[in-house]
């Protein structure tokens, strides 16, 4: 019986510690992939298509750019618009 137990165990060991390693590597494999093209691993999450996980078609541009400042005057003029009672929907 104590031998069964044996096995088991370091098969427990062996399968945690491959999970440890995989889990490092692909965080290694992230980090490096920000290295190439001075981004940061989130802009290049960001930029994958919305199905894989990335930003929804109408989110928002990132500050900073002439996108971000042409939508925000956008904004602007709209909210400077005088409201009416009822809204044409």
């Amino acid at each position: 019986m104590e031998t069964d137990h044996r096995v088991v165990m370091r098969t427990r060991l062996i399968v945690g510690t491959t999970t440890i390693i995989f889990a490092f590597l692909c965080v290694a494999a992230l980090s490096l992939s920000s290295c190439t093209g001075g981004r940061s691993a989130g802009e290049h999450i960001a930029d994958m298509p919305h199905w894989m996980g990335g930003l929804p078609g109408d989110a928002p541009p990132r500050r900073g750019t002439a996108e971000y400042d042409a939508w925000m005057a956008k904004r602007a003029r709209e909210a400077a618009k005088p409201k009416t009672e009822q809204q044409a929907k």
